[in-house]
């Protein structure tokens, strides 16, 4: 699976990223971000993407990021 770093540079302005499908992207603690979520944060930080969740069915979500850089 490639990074969420590596999906970005190949994305162009206006693509969807989905980064993560599941209930939540917390690690199995329920403490921190998987690797994925934590890039995309980052990506958000820097204003390339924005963050967003869809739900697809019950306990299940697709983690989203809107390319806008």
């Amino acid at each position: 699976m490639m990074s969420f770093d590596d999906m970005l540079a190949r994305a162009n302005p206006g693509d969807e990223i989905i980064y993560h499908r599941g209930f939540h992207c917390l690690d199995l603690t329920g403490e921190r971000r998987n690797a994925q979520a934590k890039q995309a944060w980052d990506a958000y930080m820097r204003g390339d993407v924005l963050l967003y969740q869809r739900r697809v069915k019950r306990f299940r979500l697709e983690y989203c990021a809107r390319v806008i850089r």
